[in-house]
């Protein structure tokens, strides 16, 4: 447990977008919308439930400013929508006593979410409280600087795409190296193979 997000808050304050959501629109989890995925599906597509998968792992993040792409995020929410919408007994009966509440705050957050990112063509999200909510507004702010500003910071899903292309290509760059060392090609290739760098 995070003493700075104390279970007796939950579900603590949602925040899209700078705005305060619908109690319980974060909690994707407690309607099992994972269950309702097929993340390998349509995998040769450039857009599919992978997408969808990855916003349902970070949707109900609290305390850390998390993004995405927003039409990616349009997409995502409205197949959550859908699952919401066609799945409604299943959902309720998963969520047990809470039900009518829980399930009309996913609905109403998902519709929310949806009209703000199609407004602002912009989607950022975090969980916890004002200084949260503060705190995502001026991770908005920065992102929307011109990229030549001081200021400026890339959004959220971009920098952990990029920290995670890095840590792959610094990963192919050792098992590459490793390859070279093996002894089982020639001089010139294995020189090529060191050559190669991760940057």
């Amino acid at each position: 447990m995070n003493d700075d997000y104390p279970d007796k808050d939950l579900p603590w304050n949602f925040y899209f977008n700078g705005e305060v959501m619908p109690k319980w629109g974060a909690c994707w989890g407690m309607a099992r919308v994972a269950s309702f995925l097929q993340p390998g599906r349509n995998a040769d597509q450039d857009v599919g439930h992978r997408d969808i998968y990855i916003t349902y792992c970070q949707i109900d993040h609290v305390g850390s400013v998390e993004s995405a792409d927003p039409d990616v995020f349009i997409y995502a929410v409205q197949e959550v929508l859908h699952i919401f919408l066609s799945q409604r007994e299943s959902i309720l009966a998963t969520l047990g006593e809470q039900s009518p509440d829980v399930y009309s705050g996913l609905v109403e957050a998902a519709l929310r979410m949806r009209e703000l990112a199609v407004e602002r063509r912009c989607a950022f999200w975090t969980s916890g409280y004002e200084a949260d909510r503060v705190r995502l507004v001026e991770v908005m702010r920065r992102c929307q600087l011109p990229s030549d500003s001081p200021e400026f910071t890339l959004p959220p899903h971009v920098q952990r795409l990029r920290r995670r292309l890095q840590a792959a290509r610094e990963e192919q760059v050792r098992r590459l190296h490793q390859l070279a060392q093996s002894g089982q090609f020639d001089k010139d290739l294995r020189k090529r193979l060191h050559e190669i760098r991760a940057d």
